[in-house]
């Protein structure tokens, strides 16, 4: 009796997810601010292809967007909506909750004992999530790139099983199937290229079998083609901009370069602190503060005193004066107190912890995946948490081998309490940050006094 009444109760709550998603949908969220500029890009995009590829193709720096279109080119020619703005949106909505679903199947197919409703309540966090909410109800594109790599990583993980042995002709298919998901989610978001590198570091740093190397690299080479077309086409690896603009934007553009690495770095490990938090937390719950303090303590207060000591001798100043990017930690720490970004390095030392953790358990396999990932996204110019969002949740859950997640199905029904609510506070705070503290930019810049 206890066991369904939980259940229903679990059930109850993914409900409430998907109707507060699509609420979101029908009240024009814009909890990640940017969704309007759907109406400068997205759409212009897409109904220029659907009158002209070749002009669109060869003019696509005229739209200022910057990335490869191929999310545009599947809602131009596949999405049968693509003629009205209201419908487009409305199926870009339902397409991004049928992605939640795919998460829940593969990560019901790769952890098989989980019960079903606690796989869906933990792949129902990413309906909670600004970013992927606002590019779901404004018609955005960033979506179709997780969609890919949700699949990508379960043919990743099939391959994974049986690595070392002959491969039979169904592993072989699993590893074509794996190229192609992971060059589609490249053609989506380019910073996902990190994951056929990952891919074949991890083939290269384990015994594989050779016949799944060859494999591995003739496919991704033929899948490449079309990139390398789109490139011939352009003169270039970005887009020719209009006469007299200096190249920005995306990933694909003048801004990305590998210097800016090292600024980014807190950053980012700062978004790692702040999306495994709640699994951190369930893990103190369930181990005790002895077991976690000796798990953490050192390679938290290391990272923590290195970052202040780079902080009082000015190198990590430049945190100060963000106005865009940075991520939600480094605007809560300017809400705390202007220009201060304590907060931010205690979440980047959090990060750090967690990620030494991840080395430490399962180096061959966690390396490999979260190296490149780091090195890729340290490349933009301005690093935001859109780049990140659902990503880090999504290869926490799916790739990385690690004690934590045994700690966190060891009482899921808790954890996922944790996971749902601290979501669902951030999604709050989000919503009210976007809409009424600070609905416009120049409210923001007011506030900073910049």
């Amino acid at each position: 009796m206890f066991l369904n009444r939980n259940n229903f109760f679990k059930v109850v709550i993914i409900c409430l997810i998907s109707f507060s998603f699509f609420l979101g949908y029908f009240l024009r969220e814009n909890s990640a601010g940017g969704g309007k500029e759907f109406y400068e890009l997205s759409w212009p995009i897409i109904q220029s292809f659907k009158e002209d590829f070749l002009f669109t193709i060869k003019n696509y720096g005229s739209f200022r967007d910057y990335t490869i279109p191929f999310s545009h080119f599947l809602n131009a020619y596949i999405n049968p909506f693509s003629n009205d703005i209201n419908n487009f949106q409305l199926s870009t909505t339902i397409i991004s909750f049928f992605i939640f679903l795919t998460f829940a199947i593969v990560f019901k197919k790769i952890f098989q004992h989980i019960h079903s409703t606690d796989i869906l309540l933990i792949s129902s966090t990413i309906l909670l999530l600004p970013c992927f909410r606002t590019s779901a109800f404004w018609g955005k594109n960033e979506n179709y790139g997780w969609f890919f790599l949700i699949l990508a990583l379960y043919f990743f993980t099939e391959i994974k099983k049986e690595i070392s042995k002959n491969p039979e002709s169904n592993k072989i298919t699993n590893v074509i199937l794996f190229c192609f998901t992971s060059a589609c989610a490249l053609y989506a978001r380019q910073a996902l290229i990190f994951l056929p590198i990952s891919y074949l570091v991890y083939l290269f740093l384990n015994n594989v079998n050779k016949k799944i190397i060859i494999t591995s690299i003739i496919s991704l080479f033929l899948f490449a083609i079309p990139g390398f077309l789109l490139m011939w086409t352009w003169g270039d690896v970005y887009p020719s901009l209009p006469e007299g603009e200096a190249p920005h934007g995306g990933f694909i553009g003048g801004w990305i370069k590998p210097i800016h690495i090292f600024k980014n770095f807190p950053i980012l490990l700062s978004f790692f602190g702040f999306y495994l938090l709640p699994i951190l937390i369930a893990e103190f719950l369930s181990i005790g503060l002895k077991d976690f303090f000796k798990k953490y303590s050192k390679s938290f207060f290391i990272a923590f005193a290195i970052f202040i000591i780079l902080w009082q001798i000015n190198i990590l100043n430049y945190l100060s004066s963000y106005t865009v990017a940075g991520g939600a930690i480094l605007k809560l720490s300017y809400l705390i107190q202007k220009e201060n970004f304590l907060l931010l390095l205690i979440f980047s030392s959090i990060g750090f912890s967690i990620l030494v953790q991840f080395f430490k358990e399962d180096t061959k396999n966690n390396l490999p995946i979260l190296l490149p990932m780091i090195i890729i996204y340290g490349f933009p110019r301005l690093l935001y948490q859109e780049y990140v969002e659902p990503l880090i949740l999504i290869i926490f859950f799916l790739t990385i081998n690690t004690n934590i997640k045994e700690i966190y199905f060891r009482n899921i029904s808790t954890s996922n309490f944790i996971l749902i609510g601290y979501f669902g506070i951030y999604l709050i705070g989000s919503i009210y940050f976007k809409h009424f503290a600070f609905p416009s930019y120049d409210e923001w810049i007011i506030f900073l006094n910049k």
